[in-house]
């Protein structure tokens, strides 16, 4: 139903109608913790998951922590900034955890 009446109603989310239809769209993240996978499928039952690969936050970042963590919870990088206005991680597979607070959003980079 949607599929059918977006177009007619509201033209401009056409587009990101069919991706998200399609499952073939970006997907940001926010403040919080998530487990490093792949696959949503492997995260526990209140548990997000990010997929490895580099992202960017941009923006005013006042106190802007982000950390990196081992599946034991061990840190492997983290940052605190006290004004960023751009922040780029790169999460690796063998990452347990990422962790992001009063940062802006965290976009996958191509």
């Amino acid at each position: 139903m949607l599929q059918a009446e977006v177009p007619k109603l509201c033209p401009k989310w056409t587009s990101a109608l069919k991706q998200a239809v399609s499952g073939k769209y970006d997907r940001w993240f926010g403040a919080g913790t998530y487990a490093v996978s792949s696959n949503p499928a492997d995260a526990g039952e209140d548990e997000e998951t990010i997929p490895p690969g580099m992202y960017r936050a941009r923006g005013s970042m006042k106190g802007c922590y982000w950390e990196r963590t081992t599946k034991s919870g061990e840190s492997i990088d983290n940052r605190l900034t006290t004004s960023a206005q751009e922040i780029t991680v790169t999460i690796l597979a063998s990452d347990g955890q990422f962790t992001s607070e009063r940062c802006a959003v965290w976009k996958p980079v191509k």
